[in-house]
């Protein structure tokens, strides 16, 4: 009880601090996106999606393999990582330089040239930040990530949003970028006692490589999907349409903060679990049913105001958007409510099942958008995504071969809910006013009230 108290009081804070991040990032978002218009957004997309794409791959796995590791991790442990993601680092930094006109010809847009470059250049401060964070995470002092995560996301507008203003296009968000990271860097740096060192154990590279190559494949996989937008949209319908989905997909991300707090939760609490498997298979029952409320209610509520809150804050310019952010929604829902059942596996070693749902799911969606986007323009990226719900089906037979079959009644009814609306958003006016009592339906059980609102009084406590 003492462990889970800790944990839900930790998560609480970076929900907060989530919600604030939100609040945040809707105002300095909506402002950039209305002053540097679709087509700029869009090129800054293009080449964001790429540089995260190889920082995602960079981490090769490493944090997970400090965070699982079961006695606590060593000055040795720290410094390997940390030589290791230096070296990384380096080799994609100098790639994305040197590389950065090739790119640009495959994708046809060559104006995305530099700023893949100037970019690239942030990845060694965000890959060498890892241990540190990671170090932090260990010790479950959440309030202290909250914070930096904050001021740093603070930092990015700082810079962003004057440049946008001043007429700076695609580099005002890049600008914003480079100040974030270092922000970062710096206040994390502050925050532990911990200072890697560069450090070269043949053995200890050895274990580490091989951990994280068995873990980082499925992750690789699953970082493919940051490059559907701006390379298959991209070459395919214009910077234009990469700009309209990448933005659909940034509002996506903001309602669905929930998820990712509960994946790193899971990651540093649910090993305690590791050999209880009842205990397991209801911890994704009940993280599935809170995910379908907390992440599906937002989403929905937000498709019923869209489409006078949209044009109204962001332009007329963005109106497109909403065609395809009901679509992404209910991937990311699903998506959100399926993200325990990885942790799971992977907490159980289960490292190649992982792998090859995240084979099914990247076969379904990006094979679904080089197919479909030629023809439906980016409406082809959002049916992928439909298209790769079936993708779940595979990582539910693993789960439940593993710890039993987890029960979805509860929370296929919210997640039914929420798609209702979705959908419903899309047909008219009357439509989707109407929609709004579906709403009410989840926040009629005292049960699910006091669920969502458990964060809130466990901190207030």
């Amino acid at each position: 009880m003492g462990l889970r108290s800790k944990v839900i009081k930790g998560g609480a804070l970076m929900v907060i601090r989530q919600a604030l991040g939100i609040l945040l990032s809707l105002i300095g978002v909506l402002f950039i996106t209305r002053v540097i218009g679709p087509t700029e957004y869009g090129l800054y997309g293009v080449a964001y999606g790429i540089v995260s794409f190889l920082g995602g791959l960079g981490i090769w796995g490493l944090d997970v393999y400090l965070l699982r590791k079961t006695s606590n991790p060593d000055q040795q442990d720290y410094d390997q990582v940390f030589t290791l993601l230096l070296c990384i680092s380096g080799v994609f930094t100098l790639s994305l330089v040197l590389g950065q006109h090739i790119i640009a010809q495959m994708l046809k847009l060559p104006e995305v040239a530099p700023l893949i470059a100037v970019m690239g250049l942030t990845l060694p401060l965000s890959l060498l930040n890892l241990p540190l964070t990671i170090k932090l995470d260990r010790d479950l002092n959440f309030q202290r990530v909250a914070f930096i995560e904050l001021i740093s996301q603070i930092s990015y507008y700082v810079v962003a949003l004057p440049l946008a203003n001043r007429g700076a296009g695609a580099w005002a968000p890049v600008g914003g970028l480079w100040l974030q990271q270092i922000t970062m860097v710096v206040l994390t740096v502050y925050s532990t006692s911990l200072r890697p060192r560069l450090c070269w154990k043949p053995s200890l590279i050895r274990e580490m490589v091989a951990y994280g190559l068995s873990l980082s494949f499925a992750g690789w996989l699953w970082q493919l999907r940051s490059l559907v937008n701006p390379v298959i949209v991209g070459r395919f319908a214009g910077a234009e349409a990469v700009g309209f989905v990448a933005l659909a997909i940034r509002l996506v991300e903001m309602l669905a903060f929930a998820k990712a707090v509960t994946w790193r939760l899971a990651m540093a609490a649910l090993a305690k679990l590791e050999n209880d498997k009842t205990r397991l298979r209801k911890s994704i029952e009940e993280g599935m049913r809170l995910q379908a409320l907390a992440v599906g209610l937002p989403m929905a509520g937000f498709a019923i105001a869209a489409p006078v809150v949209l044009p109204l804050v962001f332009g007329k310019d963005w109106t497109p958007a909403l065609q395809i952010f009901p679509l992404i929604a209910i991937g990311y829902l699903a998506n959100s409510m399926f993200n325990l059942h990885s942790s799971v596996l992977y907490l159980c070693g289960k490292n190649l099942e992982v792998t090859w749902f995240h084979a099914a799911h990247i076969a379904l969606f990006g094979g679904g958008a080089f197919l479909l986007v030629p023809y439906l323009g980016m409406m082809g990226y959002g049916w992928a995504e439909i298209a790769a719900l079936a993708s779940y089906i595979v990582i539910h037979i693993y789960t439940a071969k593993e710890i039993g079959s987890p029960n979805y009644t509860v929370a296929l009814g919210w997640f039914t809910i929420s798609v209702a609306v979705l959908i419903l958003s899309t047909v008219n006016e009357v439509v989707r006013y109407s929609s709004f009592v579906l709403l009410l339906l989840p926040l009629l059980s005292t049960k699910e009230r006091n669920s969502l609102i458990g964060y809130f009084q466990i901190l207030r406590s």
